[in-house]
């Protein structure tokens, strides 16, 4: 699959990358269910993006011009293509930490 201006660089990563790629990294999998070859992707667009729900295209509509779109991988360029749709890209992977760390004495009383 050729590169798309509208996709994130690391989607097009990703969707050029192999199953393999995608199953041992953290990152490129991201999104992406490999028994039904669908991708969550966060889609920017404008007009209406309702029209565009068929058997390849399932939408959710959120607020401010987006919408998050499962897309079948092999229609994904023609998706990315279609005059509504502005900018894609793949979800990330969000890492949480949280610190047990307590203030000693001095930081306490400061």
């Amino acid at each position: 699959m050729p590169n798309n201006q509208k996709l994130e660089n690391l989607l097009n990563l990703a969707l050029s990358a192999t199953s393999q790629e995608k199953e041992n990294s953290q990152i490129l999998g991201t999104g992406y269910n490999p028994s039904t070859k669908i991708w969550e992707l966060i889609v920017k667009y404008h007009g209406n993006i309702d029209r565009l729900n068929s058997d390849v295209i399932s939408i959710e509509p959120l607020i401010n011009g987006y919408c998050i779109a499962a897309v079948r991988e092999d229609f994904i360029d023609a998706f990315a293509n279609l005059d509504e749709v502005e900018y894609i890209e793949k979800p990330k992977r969000l890492y949480f930490e949280t610190s047990d760390r307590q203030p000693n004495s001095t930081e306490a009383h400061s």
